[in-house]
């Protein structure tokens, strides 16, 4: 089912009211929407159309926060480490990777390592130039929005993928998929915040 803006806007306020209940900085940690040209701009350099969902995010919200920002207390949107990329970022980090596998077909001296978790519809590419960087851990791993899926799967679904992923593995059909899995997911109580240190960790394993 594609995303509708509606669908996306809905599953994105319920999600940040869930880590804000669950005592984690959530709404205030994202970011100011991204002007439509900034987002036409990505899509032309992207070379593909950007699925309705991922535009739709990015007309809510620009990424997140960054942790050394003015905010007392920081987290993250998605689980774990990983970061919900500002646009510039999320091209900077798309470019990195078309740099290191090419803008191609299979590379064999990257691909051969990588499995695909069964009945997932996803390309066994270490990255695919049909990929795009949403957020990223900070060690090189992405969950990255696939338009280019295997048959059986969905222009626009996400998927995981980088350097400590050999498996390919699908977490959301789409982004409003995505944000209601995540709001559905129990989540720990906050971690005392630690002097000097603002940040909260959380984590949804199966979702990463």
């Amino acid at each position: 089912m594609r995303d509708s803006d509606g669908d996306v806007r809905d599953a994105w306020l319920t999600w940040l009211g869930a880590l804000d209940r669950a005592g984690y900085p959530g709404s205030a940690m994202a970011a100011p929407p991204a002007g439509p040209g900034a987002v036409d701009a990505a899509e032309r350099e992207f070379g593909r159309p950007f699925p309705p969902g991922l535009r739709a995010l990015y007309a809510l919200s620009d990424g997140q926060q960054p942790d050394s920002g003015p905010l007392p207390v920081t987290t993250t949107i998605f689980p774990g480490t990983y970061a919900l990329l500002p646009l510039g970022q999320a091209l900077r980090e798309y470019r990195n990777w078309v740099q290191i596998v090419g803008p191609g077909e299979s590379n064999p001296d990257f691909d051969d390592v990588i499995t695909v978790r069964p009945g997932h519809p996803v390309r066994a590419r270490y990255w695919d130039p049909g990929w795009w960087p949403l957020a990223t851990d900070g060690g090189g791993n992405s969950i990255a929005v696939d338009t280019v899926p295997e048959p059986g799967g969905t222009v626009g679904q996400l998927v995981v993928a980088g350097p400590d992923e050999d498996e390919r593995r699908l977490v959301g059909t789409g982004v409003a998929d995505y944000l209601r899995r995540l709001a559905a997911s129990p989540l720990p109580a906050p971690p005392a915040p630690r002097p000097g240190d603002p940040f909260l960790f959380w984590d949804v394993r199966n979702l990463r």
